[in-house]
């Protein structure tokens, strides 16, 4: 993240003398996983995963660099949640099966870095975006099934496994309208690159094996001060 942060550093230095207008975002966070299977012959997965709702909070800065272009810097705290339902076989036998039922809840710290063209009072975005997990958690429940039979079910209520990378990076795009007195509407778009966990190891302690790469869609409410 430290190019992210560097860049995002020169443009602060940059907005003291370039007319900047900084700003705040607040609004909803729809995230996503998108899930593929991974492994060896000796072991089975398979996921899916709905979105839930959750929030975002932002401080950006508007830099101008021409008429129409701006560089738009932030730092964006994102609160996502995610019902994830993972099934593997960790086991000797092919039918006995683990499905884990569970809750993520996850908190990023987001510093996109977006290049944004103005076309009146509408606008576009697009630029690659950072992101560092500080902190998550599942809930909800893990069973052992034979033969798709549940035989145990166990609940599950801790921290996110360490062996999940925190870590994101991806592009990011948006488009917005401003409103009057400062106020505008904007949605964004997210895709992460990186998978969240390593790739097939049954030795990790987080029971999926296949990848899975965040989504986000954000809508927020800006406000944005005068121009100095």
């Amino acid at each position: 993240m430290k190019p992210f942060l560097s860049l995002v550093a020169g443009s602060l230095l940059l907005a003291g003398t370039a007319h900047a207008q900084a700003g705040l975002r607040a609004g909803g966070t729809l995230a996503h996983l998108t899930a593929k299977t991974e492994g060896t012959p000796s072991y089975y997965f398979e996921a899916s995963n709905s979105a839930k709702l959750g929030y975002q909070l932002g401080l950006f800065y508007q830099v101008p660099l021409s008429q129409r272009l701006s560089l738009v810097p932030e730092v964006q705290f994102s609160r996502e949640r995610v019902q994830l339902t993972a099934r593997d076989n960790n086991f000797a036998i092919l039918e006995y099966f683990g499905t884990t039922d569970t809750r993520l809840s996850m908190s990023y710290l987001n510093v996109p870095v977006l290049l944004r063209a103005s076309f009146g009072p509408v606008y576009v975005e697009a630029g690659p975006q950072a992101g560092l997990r500080l902190a998550g958690r599942e809930k909800g429940t893990y069973t052992v099934s034979f033969f798709d039979r549940p035989l145990t079910t166990n609940p599950v209520d801790r921290p996110l496994a360490d062996d999940l990378r925190r870590f994101d990076v991806g592009p990011c795009v948006g488009l917005g309208v401003k409103l009057p007195a400062g106020l505008g509407v904007s949605v964004r778009a997210y895709q992460g690159l990186v998978s969240l966990t390593p790739g097939p190891d049954p030795t990790r302690a987080y029971p999926y094996q296949g990848s899975l790469r965040r989504q986000t869609l954000q809508a927020a409410l800006t406000y944005q001060l005068a121009a100095r």
